[in-house]
């Protein structure tokens, strides 16, 4: 049976007749929705697959490297306020016997940025030599914290008003 088999004459399809047998199992696959689907996807997302997946991947890998290295690592500092700038401050005045009068004494005391006083001006009240001698030994001999600005040391100017106070009892 096998060699009459192969004595058989081979008939050639027509290649008309080869389309148009593909046309129709295309129709038929199409007419159902999930079938249409697949088609479509393998002929419209499988050439853009690998690209758009690398490009993914590359945007991710991007990602966590600058996020990684924007972490601001944890301090044990207190957080000081950036741009905000503070006054310089009294931290030890030294002992005050002033005469001051009825009127009170407003003094400007500029401060440098290790925390020491570099001179002072009388803005209202009394300026006598008795007075200006008694501001030179509290104000010399007084502590000051440095004004800051962006958390570093900076001159600053201090205003200190004496008035006298009177207490009965």
């Amino acid at each position: 049976m096998q060699a009459d088999l192969r004595n058989l004459p081979r008939y050639r399809v027509p290649p008309e007749l080869a389309l148009r047998l593909r046309v129709e199992v295309s129709r038929a696959v199409h007419k159902k929705l999930l079938g249409w689907l697949r088609v479509w996807m393998d002929n419209v997302l499988q050439p853009v697959l690998l690209p758009a997946s690398g490009g993914v991947l590359a945007a991710l890998v991007c990602f966590c490297l600058i996020m990684g290295s924007l972490v601001v690592p944890a301090s044990k500092t207190p957080d000081v306020p950036l741009g905000s700038p503070t006054p310089p401050a009294v931290r030890e005045l030294a002992p005050i016997d002033i005469t001051t009068g009825d009127a009170p004494v407003v003094v400007v005391v500029p401060v440098d940025a290790g925390g020491r006083a570099t001179g002072y001006r009388v803005i209202s009240g009394e300026s006598s030599p008795q007075l200006l001698h008694e501001l030179d030994r509290v104000i010399y001999f007084s502590n000051f914290q440095p004004a800051t600005w962006y958390g570093q040391p900076t001159y600053g100017q201090f205003v200190l008003r004496l008035a006298r106070i009177t207490v009965r009892g």
